[in-house]
């Protein structure tokens, strides 16, 4: 794809999985904060989970387990990724306090598809490297919405990670990513091109409470997400 391989940085609290620039994964030693997305991301996963059957699409290096697992966040996760690196350095730092955690190393979509029971949650976290940059695959915005929602209990939440497209706008790419869902709401950051979006088939809480469900476990874990989040309304076509 034109991408650089992942590599692995060492940090003082455990190691980074960085691609042409870009964090795939912040992987610590220990339960805490990472003071990134993947604090956000564990927050949504806590607040909007409505059990604890969560599935993570593109796991890289597991970034949001360490502030879940802060948030006391019990969820039974189940990862999946094209490469396993990620994964092994994930055990290798934090098999201790890890909990339920099951990966398969393949591909996101025949994953998805062959899965029979339905889950609380599904993440969707994938990214592509390609011209010295980190973009969203075509599947993201084409394919897995879709498949997504048709593999969710009918209370269960969709989270998407998304990054600026090289080949499409935002509006076109969250028209996409939004289309098979009723309702959702998208969390901007002031030091991240990152959106977060949350989607669900039944009503989420207002706006303002989303913002406030959110702040509140990440501030417990002195995230400095705290304080970067802003939550947005999404004009969701009519159903």
């Amino acid at each position: 794809m034109g991408g650089a391989e992942p590599e692995v940085q060492q940090t003082r609290r455990g190691a980074r999985l960085v691609q042409n620039g870009s964090v795939l994964s912040e992987v610590l030693a220990k339960p805490g904060a990472t003071d990134s997305v993947f604090d956000v991301l564990a927050a949504a996963i806590q607040i909007f989970s409505p059990g604890d059957r969560v599935g993570i699409l593109g796991f890289a290096g597991g970034g949001l387990i360490a502030p879940l697992r802060a948030m006391s966040g019990d969820h039974n996760l189940s990862g999946v990724d094209l490469d396993r690196a990620g994964y092994e350095l994930f055990c290798e730092l934090s098999g201790a306090w890890q909990g339920d955690v099951q990966f398969v190393q393949t591909d996101a979509v025949k994953w998805l598809q062959a899965q029979r029971g339905k889950f609380d949650l599904l993440l969707e976290d994938l990214s592509v490297g390609r011209d010295g940059d980190v973009f969203k695959p075509d599947v993201s915005i084409d394919t897995l919405p879709q498949l997504i929602q048709s593999k969710l209990k009918p209370g269960g939440v969709a989270v998407f990670n998304l990054l600026p497209a090289d080949d499409r706008t935002w509006a076109e790419m969250a028209a996409k990513v939004c289309a098979p869902f009723g309702f959702g709401v998208q969390v901007l950051f002031e030091n991240y091109h990152n959106r977060v979006v949350v989607l669900g088939n039944k009503a989420l809480p207002a706006t303002h409470e989303v913002s406030q469900l959110l702040r509140e476990p990440l501030a417990a874990i002195g995230s400095e997400m705290a304080t970067d989040i802003s939550v947005r309304s999404l004009r969701l076509a009519k159903r």
